[in-house]
């Protein structure tokens, strides 16, 4: 799951049980947040569904990040094995979210602005 900017966050050790993910977005993004992803190897993701038929991509949105999701910088990254619809998996902006008051005057976009960037990455296989 692609990293993202809030305004405000959770513990990072969650104290107690709660019907919420864990990871459910509360707050609107903060801007110029900045993510660096290095020497990170990918390798044998074949199929987008696991053999218990789950979803498996190599990245994925946060489906609460409706604000703001900040580019992602990749350096050295290598794709081994990996198959073109295993990548990515990213979800068109739901229709409620419009006027949203977590997206602070702006429509909820974020799925449909997402950045990211590859230097010096490879790709076998």
């Amino acid at each position: 799951m692609l990293f993202s900017n809030n305004h405000a966050s959770k513990d990072f050790h969650i104290a107690k049980s709660s019907d919420l993910p864990m990871h459910k977005v509360t707050s609107y993004g903060s801007w110029a947040g900045d993510t660096l992803y290095r020497n990170i190897l990918f390798k044998n993701f074949v199929a987008n569904k696991t053999a218990c038929g789950a979803p498996q991509t190599i990245f994925k949105i946060n489906e609460y990040d409706s604000d703001y999701i900040p580019i992602q910088n990749f350096e050295y990254s290598e794709f081994e094995n990996v198959a073109e619809e295993a990548m990515v998996d990213f979800m068109d902006p739901p229709e409620e979210w419009r006027g949203r008051k977590t997206c602070v005057g702006f429509p909820c976009t974020a799925p449909s602005n997402v950045v990211m960037i590859f230097q010096r990455s490879s790709y076998r296989g």
